[in-house]
This record gives structure tokens, sequence and C-alpha cells, in this order.
């Protein structure tokens, strides 16, 4: 290699590095910010229930989720009951009462990966590379006269997004995504996370707003939450074809 190209190279290199020192110091602030590794390490499982505003919809749900990727929600709007869950390891499946017969089915693909992509416990800050996250420092951004910092995430060399946290508390704002929908389409995906509580010492936001393509989509709004909740083999595993099928 010419030492015209080396040079450049190298600069590349150490520019990269740094980027990298800076997101692995925000991720550590970030983790100590809301609770410390030892009150997250407690945290094994959580169970939250609210509502689901879409338009002028109000749905309840309960959801479940557990270590490492295990995640069961259940959405309940005018007598009707939809079930999506993964357990981490088998495709995820769902079970929708106002289909008939109702039945416990494979999700459709595009609707599976985000499920699933969704379904980590902990955030990419928090959860590292120990499951896949790359961090890279991508400069400051100004939002509604709030300075956030950028942290450019990668997951397993393939899918990319960005989280913003507030430069002052440290805590996750903001996720700007692009993703795709089953037609081909490109769209961005912008989930805002708010009104920030002390859960057992560890802090959640109870207020999660998401915006494609600047519209407000929905609302989530956590009424309760619940710390380590019980877990049976059943909660996030699908049921047995045999018996799911029974009338």
């Amino acid at each position: 290699m010419r030492p015209g190209r080396f040079f450049p190279a190298l600069l590349l290199l150490t520019i990269a590095v740094a980027r990298a020192d800076q997101a692995a110091d925000i991720a550590q602030i970030h983790l100590e910010a809301i609770g410390g590794r030892e009150r997250l390490a407690v945290l094994t499982g959580l169970r939250m229930s609210g509502v689901v505003i879409i338009g002028s919809q109000h749905m309840r749900f309960l959801m479940i989720a557990a270590r490492p990727n295990r995640v069961r929600l259940e959405t309940e709007a005018n007598g009707r009951t939809l079930v999506n869950a993964s357990d981490g390891v088998e495709p995820a499946w769902e079970f929708d009462t106002g289909t008939w017969p109702p039945r416990y089915r494979p999700m459709g693909e595009a609707a599976a990966k985000t499920f699933t992509a969704d379904a980590e416990f902990d955030d990419p800050l928090v959860a590292g590379p120990a499951r896949g996250f790359t961090l890279e420092y991508a400069g400051e951004a100004d939002v509604d006269g709030h300075k956030l910092l950028r942290v450019l995430v990668t997951r397993n060399l393939v899918d990319t997004f960005t989280l913003l946290l507030d430069e002052e508390t440290y805590f996750i704002v903001m996720r700007v995504e692009e993703r795709t929908t089953a037609g081909g389409r490109k769209r961005q995906i912008v989930t805002r996370y708010d009104d920030f509580r002390p859960v057992d010492g560890v802090l959640l936001p109870h207020k999660v707003t998401l915006i494609t393509d600047g519209h407000v989509e929905q609302q989530t709004i956590m009424e309760k939450i619940e710390t380590n909740p019980e877990l049976t083999p059943d909660t996030f595993t699908r049921p047995k074809a045999a018996a799911a099928e029974k009338p």
C-alpha cells in the first residue's frame, strides 16, 4: 500500500475507534442514569398494562416481557382479543378471536420480523455487543430546542437505526429508523419515549408515541408496571396445534 493511501485509511480507523469509545461512554452513563447495573440485573421481567390509542379508538393491552427477548402482547377492543407472542426461539405466533375458527398460527413474515426486533428486553445501550449491537457516536442534534446525543446502532451488521438521548438526563427519548412495508415501501418510523418514572429503582418510560412519516400513528400509555411477574411455560410458547384447534 502506498503511504499516501495508508494515512487516510489510518485516520478513518482512528475516527471510527474514537466514535466507538464515545458511544461506550454514553452507554455507561445511560446505564447509571436509568438505575445502574445492579438494579437492572435484578429486573428479569415486566408486566405492563394500559391503553393503546389509535385515532379515536382506545384499546386495552397487557404486555409481559422477559429477558432476553421473550414477549407476549394481548390487546382487546370491542369484544375481540388479539395475542402476539414470541419465546425468542421459535417463530413468533398470534391468536385472534376475531377470526373463525380462531387458531394459534405463525405471524406474517413482515409483522414477525418487526415484532421480534422490538422484543429485546434491554435497550441497545444496555444490551450491547452481547446481543449483537454495535454502537457509534454520531454527534448532536437539535430537536424542538433540545440538544440530543445521537448514537448509531447496528444490529448483527444488518439492521441500522439511531437512538437520541437527552443531553442532561441521558435517557433515550427517541428512536429513528427506516422500515420497509410488505408492499416494498420505505417509511420513516420515529418512536418517542416520555414520562419516565421509577419502577423498583429503574426509570422506565410510561408513554410511547409511534410516528410514521411525520404523522402520529399510535400512543401507548402504561398505567401499571409490575416487576418480575410469575411466568409459566405457556406464557410465551405457542400451544401445540392439535390442542389449539380443538372446538
